[in-house]
């Protein structure tokens, strides 16, 4: 057995980990705690060794940080407008962990190895140094275990035919700090991918004087939907953070739950049919809003870059133009060029693509995503015939729409079928009740294991605030309708059920979601922030009245104070 044992181990260390600790350790002030994470420093992505130049968040300042802890700029020697740096997260996520006593319970440079649920319901982990030979230590025994590795730290590495031979730099995403010197270097840069990391990419590397290639997949979700970082609409100034979480806006996205006080206007929008061409009217105008500011149609290359789906469908295959100046004109001035085809083979300092063009490169930048990975074994949970047609039935119910619209715009390659029907690929996660924990019935009964930050959403923090307090309510048995006697398990599984067959057809794959293995979220941020506060018992309306509740944009400060809000409610 382990020599050392602590009440509850987190594996990760980043925005959701820290969260996670911060949380638990302000609801239970002496509680044995460990935070694990293989990178050499806290901050997950924006770990220090993972900062690329020209890193920025999507998010503006004032919008990734503890409600508890707002982000100084003076502090950090910047303006606090626009866009975050990835230095100053970093540094910012350090001083979490010191201003939250976290730095003590952390164990850096160390890797999970495995977990094995011992027959009491803790956790018997295994632990690896990494940097030093890979030693294996004694490994630890957990009364609790959380897994904050969130979605992003697997790279997904493709097997491309060549690849032993090119000779040239090869890397991936994850990559870029280690490699950024060399990828300077190079003359010539191939850049694989559509999403942010890659427009980062082709931007510093076109900066740096490097010709770009830009390598988009015909049959996967297309180019980011590229925001602008402000838009008008109608008489509303605003950014896609703050449209996404004004409720007046919100109430246009088909969540299948939200705030109850405003149900009655999400039942006439998506069940009504006045209520859908309404929807369908804000949805296309916003869509032919960005699409115009963003000029797709004055320019053929930047053609090829207008996203292949709408705002409606579109969940975190995402960016926003944080950039110094236009990444556009880049394109324009032929420093960028986009190449809609398969990357096919590779032979020595030459890339194939599919369309039969050969580009020479002295670099290949694989912005090819990530690999979903747990460092524990879960029963796979078996979905019958008639619960997935009767989840597809409440699904129907709530948005009959769905079937109608296509996900796919005209530009897009590939086919045009407007169906929407369940989209499936294996994951090593279980089917999770609220994207938090295993819907095995030990697990619910054991309250000795959780999930967070599995979800994906704009709003990382608001949404990992919630999601904090929820599994610390859930490990304490402190969530009633997950109490031990008073559980109903038949209808959590009808709900898990239910929430992965909605995000199957809301965010397909070809879309560039995350097809229903894991909540993608956007407008509907804020409804799944509702749905955690109000299992626990925490008022999820937060404005001083319906005028400002309805038009206010929601932020983080109007959180503050949520966890000591939570305990006095309790008493």
């Amino acid at each position: 057995m382990p020599s050392k044992s602590v009440e509850l181990l987190i594996v990760g260390a980043g925005l959701h980990g820290l969260i996670m600790a911060k949380t638990y350790l302000e609801v239970h002030p002496s509680a044995t705690l460990l935070v694990v994470d293989e990178s050499q420093s806290v901050g997950g992505t924006w770990a220090r060794e993972r900062l690329y130049p020209g890193l920025k968040t999507n998010n503006l300042f004032g919008s990734y940080e503890l409600s508890d802890f707002p982000m100084d700029a003076d502090r950090y020697s910047v303006d606090g407008q626009g866009h975050i740096p990835g230095h100053v997260v970093h540094a910012y996520l350090c001083d979490v962990a010191d201003h939250f006593g976290i730095t003590p319970h952390l164990m850096l440079s160390t890797r999970v190895t495995g977990t094995n649920l011992l027959d009491d319901g803790s956790w018997e982990v295994s632990l690896q140094s990494v940097g030093q030979n890979d030693a294996v230590d004694d490994g630890i025994r957990a009364a609790k275990l959380v897994f904050a590795t969130g979605l992003t730290s697997k790279p997904h590495i493709p097997n491309i035919p060549g690849s032993e031979t090119f000779n040239r730099l090869i890397l991936h995403s994850k990559q870029l700090r280690e490699q950024a010197e060399r990828l300077a270097d190079s003359n010539t840069v191939v850049v694989v991918g559509g999403n942010k990391s890659a427009w980062d990419v082709c931007y510093t590397a076109a900066h740096t004087g490097s010709q770009v290639h830009m390598v988009i997949r015909p049959s996967g979700g297309g180019p980011s939907y590229l925001w602008p970082r402000r838009f008008s609409v109608g008489p509303f100034e605003l950014s896609l953070a703050k449209l996404s979480t004004t409720r007046f806006f919100t109430l246009f996205d088909p969540a299948l739950s939200g705030a109850g006080a405003f149900s009655w206007a999400r039942r006439f929008l998506h069940r009504t049919s006045v209520g859908q061409k309404i929807c369908q009217w804000f949805w296309t105008y916003l869509d032919k809003r960005i699409r115009k500011l963003n000029g797709f149609g004055a320019h053929p290359e930047l053609r090829k870059l207008e996203p292949w789906t709408t705002p409606f469908w579109m969940g975190n295959s995402l960016s926003i133009h944080n950039y110094e100046t236009n990444w556009f004109d880049l394109v324009r001035a032929g420093k960028i060029q986009v190449h809609i085809s398969e990357l096919e083979t590779l032979s020595p300092g030459k890339v194939h693509l599919s369309d039969g063009t050969i580009l020479a490169a002295d670099a290949l930048v694989l912005c090819t995503g990530w690999n979903a990975d747990v460092p524990a074994r879960f029963k796979t949970t078996r979905v019958d015939e008639i619960e997935e047609k009767e989840a597809m039935k409440a699904v129907n119910a709530k948005v009959p729409y769905f079937s109608r619209l296509s996900r796919r715009t005209p530009n897009a390659p590939g086919s045009q079928d407007s169906a929407v029907s369940p989209d499936r690929k294996d994951s090593p996660f279980p089917l999770l009740y609220r994207d938090i924990i295993p819907l095995e019935e030990t697990h619910l009964q054991s309250k000795s294991v959780a999930f967070i930050g599995m979800s994906v959403s704009i709003h990382a923090a608001l949404v990992a605030q919630a999601q904090a307090l929820w599994i610390t309510a859930f490990l304490s048995d402190q969530l009633y309708h997950l109490r031990v006697g008073s559980m109903n398990h038949e209808r959590i599984r009808g709900r898990a059920i239910v929430d992965r067959v909605y995000g199957e057809v809301r965010r397909p794959r070809e879309t560039g979601g995350l097809a229903g293995r894991h909540a993608d979220l956007v407008f509907d941020s804020l409804s799944y922030v509702d749905v955690l506060l109000s299992d626990l018992a925490v008022p999820c309306m937060r404005k001083k009245n319906w005028p400002r509740e309805l038009t206010d944009p929601y932020c983080l400060a109007d959180y503050r104070g949520l966890v000591q809000e939570w305990i006095r409610l309790r008493m």
